[in-house]
């Protein structure tokens, strides 16, 4: 079973927030407290997310934040893949190379099953997420 990390539930979670209220500036205190996430975890999630060109942020006396590009320009694999955990749905696809996939019966399973989740992760774009809610 794929199971989401709660850095990554947070991010989609945050980042959703900040798509329903887009172009409007939001700020990390207020996302925080409706959405009921550590201000702390937060402003790391948000960092990292700002890095990887998915929100843009403002600093000064509070943070504030919104959407780097588009809602139909940016997937949900784009904020799973900013937050720098491994995408991998097994140990074998976590990594380019496999020490064992010359002697392993599954490699080619879980490499396509892992494009598979890779395509419809991007498919999952935040103007269809806010459509569909």
């Amino acid at each position: 079973m794929i199971k989401l990390s709660k850095k990554w539930s947070y991010a989609i979670k945050a980042v959703i927030f900040i798509a329903e209220n887009y172009p409007k500036l939001q700020k990390i205190q207020d996302i925080s407290s409706e959405l009921n996430i550590s201000e702390s975890l937060l402003r790391r999630i948000i960092a990292e997310l700002d890095k990887s060109w998915v929100l843009i942020t403002t600093k000064g006396r509070e943070w504030w934040v919104t959407l780097w590009m588009e809602l139909k320009d940016i997937s949900v694999y784009d904020i799973l893949n900013s937050t720098w955990e491994e995408l991998g749905i097994s140990d074998c696809t976590k990594w380019l190379v496999c020490e064992n996939s010359e002697n392993c019966s599954t490699t080619t399973l879980f490499w396509n099953l892992q494009k598979s989740f890779n395509g419809i992760l991007k498919l999952q774009t935040l103007d269809k997420i806010i459509k569909s809610s």
